[in-house]
């Protein structure tokens, strides 16, 4: 971030997109981003969600919306250029709520918002509150912001295209979040899905059923996935689009190998997200480096 925008995220003020620094009323700018029956996001073409940066001077993650689509693609397109690649996405009134759920899934707490005069950086929680829910429903993980956050910036950085692989400080950059991801993945609760399409009568947890299946994808090369997610919104968005019924259990990092199946060649984690690949070597060699 530029000194100028880190100046006004600080004071309350905002840049106009040129690096001049205008004193402003957040409190306007909130109540007309508020009264917006539409607004355009950036979210990443590589994790299929909103793109977040952390501020280096501020530590806040943050995403970015536009009151204008024209500023919104010419923003794109200069990421672009950056080797950024990212998409705009249009969030109509009805879908607003939704969208602002999903940044406090996410674990963002700030918006840079451009009003059409210039970028404001905005609070969430000023913006929008939610009424957050327990952490776990029947030992469930609701939501797991931390592992999402830390995956989101991993993926976003190492997905660049046009990168050198000899940038021996952004190499060492990418270890350094690889290292905190799998840290998070280690310690995460995650949801597995059992599909029952095919029990007869009333589907009883207690009892084995040789109709309960595992759902399975299919990479690109034809080997076979198992998905895995890391909270409930995550498995929710999977199965909306799945067409069978499924049910949940929880496994933690230790049960993930146990519980794959025999020709999966691993997991994918949050296949309608940031679609993290975990194979069976990978999850055996975090657990030893992770083992307590």
């Amino acid at each position: 971030m530029a000194a100028g925008e880190a100046i006004a995220a600080s004071t309350g003020k905002c840049d106009d997109g040129k690096g001049r620094i205008m004193a402003i009323d957040n409190g306007l700018i909130i109540k007309k981003l508020q009264k917006l029956d539409v607004f355009f996001a950036a979210f990443s073409q590589f994790t299929k969600m909103p793109y977040a940066e952390c501020d280096p001077e501020t530590f806040d993650d943050q995403v970015y919306l536009f009151a204008e689509e024209e500023t919104a693609e010419e923003w794109v397109k200069e990421c672009e250029e950056k080797q950024i690649p990212l998409a705009v996405v249009k969030v109509e009134k009805k879908q607003m709520m939704m969208y602002y759920t999903s940044l406090y899934l996410i674990g963002v707490n700030r918006l840079v918002f451009h009003n059409g005069a210039g970028f404001s950086y905005l609070p969430l929680e000023q913006v929008v509150t939610i009424n957050q829910r327990e952490q776990e429903e029947n030992g469930l993980p609701r939501s797991n912001a931390t592992l999402q956050l830390t995956m989101i910036y991993f993926l976003q950085e190492l997905r660049r295209p046009g990168q050198s692989s000899e940038d021996v400080q952004r190499r060492k950059h990418l270890q350094e979040m690889e290292q905190e991801m799998m840290a998070n993945l280690v310690r995460a609760k995650y949801i597995m899905a059992i599909d029952i399409g095919k029990v007869e009568g009333e589907f009883d947890p207690k009892k084995h059923s040789q109709d309960i299946q595992i759902p399975y994808m299919k990479n690109q090369e034809g080997e076979i996935l198992q998905p895995v997610f890391s909270d409930l919104w995550e498995f929710q968005k999977f199965s909306q689009n799945y067409g069978s019924k499924l049910r949940v259990a929880m496994v933690p990092f230790k049960g993930l190998l146990p519980s794959l199946i025999k020709d999966a060649k691993g997991y994918v984690l949050n296949p309608a997200g940031v679609s993290l690949v975990l194979l069976r070597q990978r999850l055996e060699a975090m657990g030893k480096q992770f083992d307590n």
